[in-house]
């Protein structure tokens, strides 16, 4: 009786320490995941097959894979902060750093989903012009998709605006807008023709004079915005779901996939991973993240890697068993696929 008792005894001194351990831990892993920090983290992610995203009416999916490259990116909490110390593949940045001129992670999110719209309209116009009908994309304006907080527009310019004019110079895209602000001097007012839904809008818009090194002292607005574009894109049905993925960087290797459906035989018969912007003229744009997909790349097994040229240095420096190409338009990826006979 007394070795019985003297058993549930220990027992109960053990469960009272199992009891105290658990929760120490409970207690630590809360501290862990709820501590928030003032860093985002970009850690490597995932490879996923195109031919599991991608729906082509009529496509064949060959036996080749093409694989696009994401990243765990996120706030990070103290966990992924401590993680980030110890694992060279986990890059931490300050909130102004990875936001950039975003005022919430929200509007960041926001605004790359809509990248990610784009990228697949654009990878269909493209693939298509690729293969011989349809004429692709054009730039038809600039739309805001933001204003800052201290923009001198603020009030008057929305997100969703479409700026077709300013100064009776048309503006067919980002880069006209920023030419023709160029020749402006800040604090100057502007007179832009604006779209807002089906109205057609005159403004006058008051401008801050730019700190941008080599445009010191010309206007700018104050604004975020990006091409407004057409797409020749409803030659064939296609369907993409891209899920929870968002951004612009799997352009590339969407516009391949759908190729490569569309081609007798495919364009591959290897493990092919790749990233990079599709802009409208098919040229393959810089992404970031790219040592954190190189990572994911080689943990997938791919054969190669396309990158664009931009980010090749940079890919190449951390590479140790998948073949780094850089590439500066879908047509290199394609030629590259095509010599290679794999």
């Amino acid at each position: 009786m007394r070795v019985v008792v003297l058993w549930f005894r220990q027992l109960d001194a053990w469960v009272r320490r199992l009891f105290l351990l658990s929760s120490l831990i409970a207690v630590v892993g809360a501290v862990l995941v709820y501590t928030p920090t003032q860093y985002y983290v970009t850690a490597p992610g995932a490879a996923i097959d195109t031919s599991r995203l991608v729906t082509v009416e009529n496509g064949d999916v060959h036996r080749g894979h093409l694989y696009l490259l994401v990243v765990n990116t996120q706030p990070a909490n103290l966990f992924w902060y401590l993680y980030a110390q110890v694992d060279r593949r986990a890059v931490l940045e300050t909130r102004e750093q990875y936001l950039g001129s975003f005022e919430t992670y929200a509007e960041y999110v926001d605004w790359n989903r809509q990248l990610m719209s784009n990228s697949q309209r654009t990878a269909r116009a493209v693939a298509f012009q690729q293969l011989g009908f349809g004429e692709g994309v054009r730039s038809v304006g600039a739309r805001v998709v933001g204003v800052l907080a201290d923009s001198p527009a603020r009030g008057l310019l929305r997100a969703g605006d479409i700026i077709v004019a300013l100064e009776d110079g048309p503006v067919t895209g980002t880069a006209a807008l920023r030419s023709i602000l160029a020749e402006i001097p800040g604090g100057a007012e502007v007179r832009a023709t604006v779209l807002r839904g089906a109205e057609e809008l005159t403004l006058t818009l008051p401008t801050l004079a730019s700190q941008e090194a080599g445009r010191e002292g010309t206007a700018m607005l104050g604004i975020t915005i990006q091409d407004e574009l057409e797409f020749d894109d409803d030659a064939v049905p296609v369907e993409i779901r891209s899920g929870s993925i968002f951004g612009p960087s799997a352009g590339l290797m969407f516009t391949l996939q759908i190729i490569d459906q569309l081609t007798p035989g495919g364009l591959t018969d290897l493990v092919v991973a790749g990233t990079g912007t599709i802009e409208p003229d098919g040229r393959v744009g810089r992404i970031g993240g790219v040592q954190q997909k190189v990572y994911t790349a080689e943990a997938a097994g791919a054969d190669l890697m396309f990158v664009p040229r931009g980010n090749y240095e940079e890919a190449a420096a951390v590479a140790t068993r998948v073949q780094v190409v850089p590439v500066d338009h879908v047509r290199d990826a394609l030629e590259w696929l095509r010599a290679s006979g794999g």
